[in-house]
């Protein structure tokens, strides 16, 4: 019995030890930061979130949403201007309106998405559900689907960049530089959006880790499948990058910088950097082919979106392009202006945004610094080629392209954190307080951006014009196999799975749709018509041939005969025929 009290007191003895200083204590640890990290991504969502805000997190929903293993990447949001694409390489111009093929992203992001959605549809739960009389802005999908996989990949972030703080500098920075990174504004913001930005952020991050692990291990004598795995996988990485998102090419050349300076750059470096290039070219050749089999080009129409919001195409006059004329000129031209528009009223929080700048400016001047540790400068090299690319080619496109830049946030914080240390060596201050007070500071100083995002007031629902209830109930007058003419597209094509083809330029364009492309059944006319200037845009500007239809005033050969107007004279919906009489009236948006 006495040996039984021993062995009971031993154990006893051993669990206290544990949990005071030995694997208990870390596995506390752990699951405190845990749930310190749940409550941050609980906070942030309950403040910020409001459902989907931008055309492009929708338009990307809906792909997912559309994704079946025999139908691809088809799109129900079909705008003039690729109607016109697909018209040229199919036989008897047919726009494939029902089937018709996304020419303007890449198929990853939407594919996670495709994925959770059918999880949920596999337990027998319906994500796209919207209870008629429903006060919620959001679709199920949109929180249960949509934000927690964005969430994810933001975790996953953090957890690479701890990973790689500790492979190149120390734990304590990588953990400080996982924590800053999850106490930003930045990473939250673009978790929340519902883009694919938190995706391509984990795998750029993926593919640089991988490869600093590669070239390491064959630096340090390691066995061939020690560094040819990791390699591999730095290719699989940045492949699929490049698929959530196509300016994350702009991350290959650093990679395959980093891979030669590492590798000897007279001693064999230029052939692991040629392998890498050439092995990611052929994982991502696939869907090359499949654009240029259907548009002629590799990245389908991702590149003429450039003209979007340009002088010749402002606002979103170049996608409502039913016989758009472009040429080498047209482009040389456009483009140059509004690379230095984009930045001449974004450059204030395009850099210098990225946490407040103070971690922004300690990274930059790590470039004019040397470090003890070969593979700390030569990834630096790699990453800086890789930012420059990124910044120079995002000016010729969207907001969210400008916002790519972010993806560069990671390793931002982490040679920043790194230079900062220094500094604090070089000070020699001897007292520790001082030390950690430092360091307190410059984590708080980072934080400052999340701490008044947080503050009341808090965000708003997106109405107008995008409230999700009113949406499909409007898109519910219409059969699945009829067809829409709405300016916004992506939000009836997402909240009410509805084929929506953008308003075309003018009624012209509408008439030879309707006569020789598809018949229409309904118009959608919103806020994002009805609210431009009146003078400029809708009574002699691009806009006029719309005025008399959202006046009512429709031509006596227009098709959609009846109109109801919607949301307190906000909205309009026309169509063939009464078909919202019998369900009574809708419930204002709120």
């Amino acid at each position: 019995m006495a040996q039984d009290n021993r062995s009971f007191e031993s154990t006893l003895h051993d669990i206290v030890y544990s949990i005071d200083t030995g694997t208990g204590l870390k596995i506390i640890r752990v699951t405190l930061y845990f749930l310190f990290l749940l409550v941050i991504v609980m906070l942030y969502s309950a403040t910020q979130f409001r459902g989907l805000k931008t055309e492009e997190a929708m338009d990307l929903a809906q792909l997912g949403r559309n994704m079946t293993p025999s139908g691809g990447m088809v799109t129900k949001c079909v705008r003039p201007v690729t109607m016109w694409k697909v018209s040229e390489r199919t036989p008897g111009e047919n726009p494939r309106i029902d089937d018709h093929p996304d020419l303007l992203h890449p198929p990853a992001y939407p594919a996670v998405l495709a994925a959770g959605f059918k999880f949920f549809e596999f337990v027998g739960a319906d994500p796209f559900s919207i209870p008629i009389g429903s006060r919620s802005a959001t679709m199920p999908a949109e929180q249960w689907v949509v934000l927690p996989i964005n969430h994810i990949f933001t975790i996953l972030t953090g957890g690479l960049l701890f990973l790689m703080g500790k492979r190149l500098f120390s734990r304590e920075i990588g953990f400080l530089g996982m924590t800053i990174y999850y106490l930003s504004n930045v990473a939250w913001q673009d978790s929340i959006s519902g883009l694919n930005i938190s995706m391509a952020t984990f795998f750029v991050m993926a593919a640089f880790y991988a490869m600093v692990v590669s070239m390491l291990n064959r630096r340090d004598g390691s066995t061939t499948a020690g560094w040819a795995v990791p390699f591999v996988l730095s290719v699989l990485f940045a492949a699929i990058a490049f698929l959530t998102r196509y300016i994350a090419a702009a991350a290959v050349p650093g990679i395959a910088l980093f891979a030669w300076l590492m590798s000897g750059r007279f001693r064999g470096g230029t052939r692991f950097a040629l392998v890498f290039i050439v092995l990611f070219m052929v994982l991502i050749s696939p869907w090359l082919y499949r654009n240029f089999k259907i548009s002629g080009n590799p990245v389908g129409m991702a590149a003429h979106t450039s003209l979007a919001d340009t002088t010749k195409y402002p606002d979103t006059q170049f996608s409502r392009q039913l016989h758009p004329n472009f040429s080498f000129g047209q482009f040389s031209s456009e483009l140059k202006k509004k690379w230095v528009t984009n930045y001449s009223e974004n450059h204030q929080s395009v850099l210098p945004g990225l946490g407040g700048g103070v971690l922004m400016s300690l990274f930059l001047v790590t470039f004019f610094y040397h470090f003890v540790r070969p593979q700390v400068n030569y990834l630096r090299w790699g990453i800086g080629l890789s930012l420059l690319l990124t910044t120079f080619i995002a000016g010729f496109f969207s907001e969210s392209s400008i916002r790519m830049i972010h993806v560069f946030w990671p390793f931002v914080i982490l040679y920043g954190m790194a230079f900062f240390y220094i500094l604090i060596d070089r000070l020699d201050l001897g007292v520790r307080l001082y030390n950690v007070g430092l360091k307190c500071l410059l984590v708080a100083l980072a934080v400052i951006p999340l701490g008044l995002t947080l503050m009341p007031p808090h965000a708003n629902h997106p109405y107008p014009p995008y409230y999700a209830p009113f949406i499909s109930t409007v898109s519910g007058w219409l059969t699945p196999r009829e067809v829409m003419v709405t300016d916004m597209p992506w939000a009836t094509a997402w909240y009410g799975d509805r084929i929506s083809i953008q308003l075309p330029k003018d009624l012209d364009d509408f008439y030879e749709i309707n006569d020789y492309k598809q018949y229409i059944s309904g118009m959608y006319i919103t806020t994002i018509t009805k609210d431009k200037p009146f003078v400029k845009q809708l009574l002699d500007g691009p806009e006029q041939s719309w005025l008399p239809v959202m006046s009512g005033r429709t031509p006596p050969d227009f098709p959609l005969k009846q109109i109801t107007a919607l949301n307190r004279q906000d909205q309009i919906f026309l169509s063939d025929r009464d078909r919202w009489s019998a369900g009574g009236p809708v419930a204002p948006a709120q």
